[in-house]
């Protein structure tokens, strides 16, 4: 399995934070990579849904586990039989604010480390920008 990590601190909450999550219109907000993310239903684990990205057709993802405030999973699997699962956390820090931390995992053929850096290499921009967003949504509430 190959393996990214990625953390950043946001000065909002994590329920600020989250409240970017659970909103998939939300989204292409704080991810550049995403043109729509439609969920068939509610934030939940076991919700099938599209992502659609600006350089690739759109693929199929499932939201596997949800931890309201804390963690939420995805799963897309690749044509080729590959597994992409984003694992996103969030943890309140001694010193305030939310830790944001999304890490990257890919098993099967194509989990090697040059599809697994083009996979990862958009998460540190992802993460500052959802940090932004998710800090001025809190400024408006």
């Amino acid at each position: 399995m190959w393996t990214y990590e990625y953390s950043v601190t946001a000065n909002c909450t994590p329920q600020d934070v989250w409240a970017c999550y659970a909103d998939p219109s939300v989204w292409p907000e704080w991810d550049a990579e995403i043109k729509e993310l439609t969920l068939e239903g509610p934030f939940a684990a076991g919700v099938a849904g599209t992502m659609s990205l600006h350089h690739l057709p759109p693929m199929a993802l499932t939201v596997t586990v949800v931890l309201p405030h804390a963690e939420f999973r995805t799963e897309t699997r690749m044509p080729d039989g590959t597994l992409i699962r984003f694992v996103y956390l969030l943890a309140a820090p001694d010193g305030g604010g939310a830790r944001i931390t999304h890490r990257v995992e890919i098993e099967g053929p194509a989990a090697g480390t040059e599809f697994g850096d083009s996979v990862a290499a958009p998460v540190p921009d992802t993460l500052r920008k959802l940090a932004r967003v998710a800090d001025a949504r809190a400024r408006r509430a």
